[in-house]
Order: C-alpha cells, then sequence, then structure tokens
C-alpha cells in the first residue's frame, strides 16, 4: 500500500506527463514515452499499490525519507537507513 502522500504525487506526475504530451510540448519517442509513464503512475496510483515498493520492503532495503530542515538543507531522517550512505556518496 502506498502512502496517501504517495498517491498525491503520483497523481501529480500522471497529469504533468499527459498534459506534456496532450499540448505537443513534447513529440516523437518522449511523447510516446510520457503517455506511457503517465499511464503507469495513474494506474499505480488508483490501485495505491506500486510493485516496486513491495520488492523493496521484500529485501529488507529501508529508504530515507528525505525532510526539509529549517535552514531550507535537505537531509535524512534517519541517519542508519540503509540507502541514506549510498545516496550520499
Amino acid at each position: 500500500m502506498l502512502s496517501k502522500k504517495s498517491v498525491i504525487i503520483r497523481y501529480a506526475i500522471c497529469l504533468s506527463c499527459f498534459l506534456l504530451s496532450g499540448t505537443g510540448t513534447v513529440e516523437g519517442w518522449l511523447a510516446t514515452f510520457c503517455g506511457v509513464f503517465g499511464t503507469i503512475e495513474l494506474g499505480t496510483a488508483l490501485l495505491q499499490y506500486s510493485p516496486l515498493v513491495e520488492l523493496l520492503s521484500k529485501t529488507g532495503l529501508k529508504v530515507p525519507e528525505v525532510v526539509l530542515t529549517q535552514d531550507m538543507s535537505y537531509t535524512y531522517s534517519d541517519r542508519k537507513a540503509h540507502l541514506a550512505g549510498s545516496l550520499k556518496k
């Protein structure tokens, strides 16, 4: 199950992909890619399910949550997350 924030983000990505390809801002293969990617994101948002998130949870990898600090810089909420060390490098 995806969180409410993840679903909202997926709807926004879907809408932006459909607007890019539908208005003719992008053309050709890039427009095709935007349409296919937008359809995938719409499907995952409607089902509130993502196979990639499930795969990460089954492997035991913990995806760190990125938070905005008061000095307007981004940091990880959990310093001991498995992926946080590799993402910083």
